[in-house]
């Protein structure tokens, strides 16, 4: 009799136990919910005007979903998170930034593709990685400014020093070529986007 009180005394205090720890996560999360979103469009709008530095203003396009699920099948781990306008001062559209979240070694990686109506990639901005540092971490300072001011075309990561072709060639970080070949299936999947979609829309 006694066990069984015992027991359903520390059931009783485990369930309130439990229910406070809820209601506590339940109000940090509230009053952190505000600020993490806006800190989240801060790196955003950084990221945009990163790979449109003459931009004035990034107007949201709908997202097409059909084109959008079609380069997920194509692309494995990809998806098209997001499309704006890039325009200028007077209004005038300059080309698109697309947002891409691509499976990295580590985990998810986001950043943003800036493609000139033109076709070129303008450049592209890492909004949040987690991959290996002094590896896959070193994306921004390896990897990324391979693209900018290339034809926005189907790129191929190559190894390190292996690299013979800098038009459509990506040379991989040493020891680090999924993250790499991450980046760049994120890059030629934005790249399907503003063809098959935006320019093909147009």
């Amino acid at each position: 009799m006694n066990d069984t009180k015992s027991m359903i005394k520390n059931a009783l205090i485990l369930f309130a136990i439990t229910l406070v720890a809820g209601v506590l996560l339940g109000i940090v999360y509230q009053v952190t919910k505000e600020p993490i979103a806006y800190q989240d469009k801060l790196a955003q709008d950084k990221a945009n005007q990163s790979v449109f530095a003459s931009a004035a203003t990034f107007d949201d396009v709908a997202t097409d979903e059909a084109g959008a699920a079609a380069i997920s099948e194509q692309f494995t781990g990809v998806t098209i998170e997001s499309v704006k306008e890039a325009k200028d001062s007077a209004g005038t559209g300059l080309g698109y930034v697309i947002q891409v979240k691509s499976k990295g070694y580590g985990d998810f990686i986001d950043y943003t593709v800036g493609i000139t109506n033109e076709g070129n990639v303008n450049g592209i901005s890492i909004i949040k990685i987690a991959e290996t540092p002094g590896l896959g971490m070193n994306a921004e300072k390896v990897v990324v400014p391979q693209f900018e001011g290339k034809l926005a075309t189907q790129f191929n990561v190559v190894k390190s020093g292996q690299l013979s072709d800098p038009a459509n060639q990506i040379e991989a970080i040493s020891g680090a070529t999924i993250t790499s070949r991450a980046v760049t299936n994120g890059v030629n999947a934005a790249v399907a986007y503003f063809e098959n979609v935006l320019k093909g829309g147009n």
